[in-house]
């Protein structure tokens, strides 16, 4: 049998880390299972995520696109931050039990410091318009190489204490 997240920690503990996240980071935090689905939802750190993502089209061209590249990337088993094509970055930590990487840790809709958020290029790959884009972009948070290692740090240091 797969061991799973709640296998290690009561979901509690787990739902209290993705709220304490996205309150400090400003992600749109998140824990995942083995397989890369969300155990309790997202929770939101900027307004310009959640408008892509409750559009139809910006769902399916960048969420789920970007969704399936950090599932993989997650599989390779290490801390990892990639950018998706809205140009925002998702940080994450693979969780692992002998030597089984059974979830994930993280978030995303940070934006990489030598990075630009791109109206345009959003509006193409949705329905969310440039004005819209603009209107939602300011509380997305601006985070370098030190800041992305600094919450891996973080949230490897609070998995611990979790778990154990």
């Amino acid at each position: 049998m797969t061991m799973t997240l709640t296998d290690l920690a009561p979901e509690e503990k787990w739902r209290a880390l993705q709220d304490e996240l996205q309150e400090r980071f400003g992600l749109n935090a998140d824990i995942e299972d083995g397989e890369g689905k969300r155990l309790f939802g997202t929770t939101w750190g900027n307004d310009l995520c959640r408008a892509i993502r409750d559009d139809e089209k910006g769902f399916s061209s960048i969420c789920v696109t970007a969704g399936q590249m950090f599932t993989h990337l997650l599989k390779q088993g290490e801390p990892f931050s990639e950018e998706c094509d809205a140009g925002m970055m998702r940080v994450a930590v693979p969780i692992k039990k002998d030597g089984e990487i059974i979830g994930s840790v993280g978030g995303c809709g940070l934006m990489p410091a030598d990075g630009e958020i791109d109206p345009f290029t959003i509006g193409m790959m949705s329905d969310v318009t440039e004005e819209t884009v603009e209107k939602r972009s300011p509380d997305v948070r601006v985070a370098d190489e030190d800041r992305v290692k600094e919450i891996q740090d973080y949230i490897q240091k609070r998995v611990d204490e979790i778990i154990g």
